[in-house]
């Protein structure tokens, strides 16, 4: 299996990296800490996929199922042991009145500001919140550090972005903690700032269509029944409940993801063309 930023998670989670180089176990660590900037960052691009050709041909091995245990013969039933069940009367389970369920189904929230594609600076203030009461590296910090720099460079965070005094904030508090601390430490965000950039994140969220469009993607050449039916049920629902409608620009696409999933299931062939995945993967920001 080719490893990606996407499938990384699910494929190696059986692996026991300790049998790993030491370089491979430190970026398997702070996987989360690269793969949001895979595609801002050409170096950690490097990085990553180095460590993909590393990391796949443990795969192999990690896929490998231990045999079942025997299951132990069961035991013969005595004479003595076994009860006459003759003129044994079970008492009926008194009938359980069930109330009837509304049918009408729930309108689903969506988020304040949805987004197909998550902007830069939403994505360093979420990785900044991420390492809140965590043990943190030298290296985890000064990545963050660089990726601002970098942005600022390139100018993708001006200082007139609707979020470049929080970015400062941030900067600043990278640096601060980078010189005081000691190779890792316990990272502490100020509450003020905490409070502040949590409520930013949380009204940020990626337009339901692009997810599922996303999660189709993700699902090609590595497909099976249980996972196409999950999916097929989560977009069925999302067109059910309103949290994909006609409103939305990647209605039709969602309808087709509906539809390849369904002919899947009934003949164990996707068909999609490959005109059509590049379609998918432009809509989901995926194609380059």
């Amino acid at each position: 299996m080719k490893l990606t930023v996407k499938n990384y998670k699910e494929a190696t989670k059986n692996i026991d990296f300790k049998k790993l180089p030491e370089a491979a176990q430190e970026a398997h660590k702070e996987f989360d800490s690269f793969a949001d900037f895979y595609n801002e960052d050409k170096d950690i691009k490097e990085m990553l996929d180095n460590h993909f050709k590393i990391v796949e041909p443990y795969l192999k091995d990690s896929g490998k199922k231990s045999p079942a245990p025997k299951k132990a013969p069961a035991k013969k039933k005595t004479a003595s042991s076994q009860k006459s069940t003759k003129n044994v009367t079970k008492k009926a389970a008194p009938k359980r009145t069930t109330t009837k369920k509304t049918t009408a189904q729930k309108k689903a929230q969506r988020k304040p500001i949805e987004v197909d594609l998550m902007p830069l600076e939403i994505k360093v203030i979420r990785r900044y919140l991420n390492f809140h009461n965590k043990k943190v590296t030298e290296r985890q910090v000064s990545l963050l550090y660089k990726v601002i720099q970098k942005a600022a460079t390139e100018k993708t965070i001006r200082k007139t972005s609707k979020y470049a005094s929080e970015i400062k904030s941030i900067s600043n508090d990278l640096i601060k903690t980078y010189k005081d601390m000691n190779g890792t430490c316990k990272f502490e965000v100020p509450d003020s700032l905490y409070t502040k950039l949590k409520k930013i994140v949380d009204d940020y969220g990626v337009t339901p269509a692009v997810a599922l469009i996303k999660r189709f993607i993700n699902l090609y050449g590595n497909i099976t029944k249980t996972k196409a039916q999950r999916l097929l049920t989560t977009v069925t629902n999302s067109l059910k409940n309103g949290k994909v409608d006609k409103a939305d620009k990647e209605f039709e696409q969602v309808k087709n993801v509906q539809k390849h999933l369904h002919d899947y299931l009934e003949s164990d062939k996707l068909l999609v063309t490959n005109v059509q995945l590049k379609g998918l993967q432009g809509i989901a920001g995926l194609g380059k």
